[in-house]
C-alpha cells in the first residue's frame, strides 16, 4: 500500500478540481438524455422550473457545472496555502469536499433504489467517494481538521453548492437554445 505522505497534501487538495470535473463531465454527457428518458425521477427538478425540457438540457446542466466550479477553483486557490489553518476558507474547503463525498454516496443510493444507472453513478463510485473519503481522512490524519471545522464548513459549503447549482441551471436555462423538433 502506498504511504500517504507520497501523496502530497497540496496535490491533493487540488486533486479535488480534477475529481469534480470529471464526475460531472459524466454527469453533462449523461444527464440530458437521462432526464428525457426518466423525467418522473427529475421531477423536482422540473417542478422547480430549475430544467426546461424544451431546451438543450446538456448546454442548462453545463452551466450549473461551471457555476460550482468555477467557486470550487476560487475556494481551493485560496484553501490550499491556508491548510490547517482556522480561516474560514479553508473551513469552507473542507466542507465541499464532505459534500462533495455526500453527494457521491447520494448518487450510487439512488442508482440502487431506482434498480438503474443514474448519470454520474460510476464516477460516483470510481472516483467521488474514494476521494472525499481519502481527503477526509488525510486531513484529520495530519491534525488539519478537526470535527468542529467539519461541521463548520459543510454548514457553508452546502447552502452555498445548491444555491450556485440552482443559478447556473437557471443561467443555463436562459442561455440554452431551443430544442430542435425531430
Amino acid at each position: 500500500m502506498l504511504s500517504d505522505t507520497i501523496i502530497h497534501l497540496e496535490f491533493l487538495m487540488w486533486l479535488f478540481l480534477v475529481v469534480f470535473f470529471l464526475h460531472d463531465g459524466e454527469e453533462i454527457v449523461t444527464m440530458e438524455r437521462w432526464v428525457r428518458k426518466h423525467h418522473k425521477q427529475a421531477k423536482l427538478a422540473l417542478d422547480l422550473r430549475l430544467i426546461d425540457l424544451n431546451k438543450n438540457l446538456t448546454v442548462q446542466f453545463t452551466a450549473g457545472v461551471l457555476t460550482i466550479g468555477v467557486a470550487l477553483a476560487l475556494v481551493t486557490y485560496v484553501a490550499v496555502p491556508l491548510a490547517g489553518s482556522k480561516h474560514a476558507l479553508y473551513a469552507l474547503f473542507t466542507g465541499l469536499v464532505a459534500v462533495f463525498l455526500l453527494d457521491g454516496l447520494k448518487h450510487i443510493g439512488i442508482s440502487l433504489l431506482l434498480k438503474t444507472y443514474t448519470p454520474g453513478v460510476v464516477t460516483a463510485a470510481v472516483l467521488e467517494v474514494p476521494y472525499g473519503a481519502y481527503a477526509l481522512y488525510r486531513l484529520f490524519d495530519e491534525g488539519m481538521l478537526n470535527a468542529i471545522i467539519l461541521l463548520k464548513g459543510t454548514v457553508m459549503a452546502l447552502p452555498l453548492v445548491l444555491m450556485l447549482g440552482a443559478s447556473g441551471l437557471l443561467l443555463g436555462g436562459r442561455i440554452a437554445p431551443r430544442r430542435s423538433r425531430s
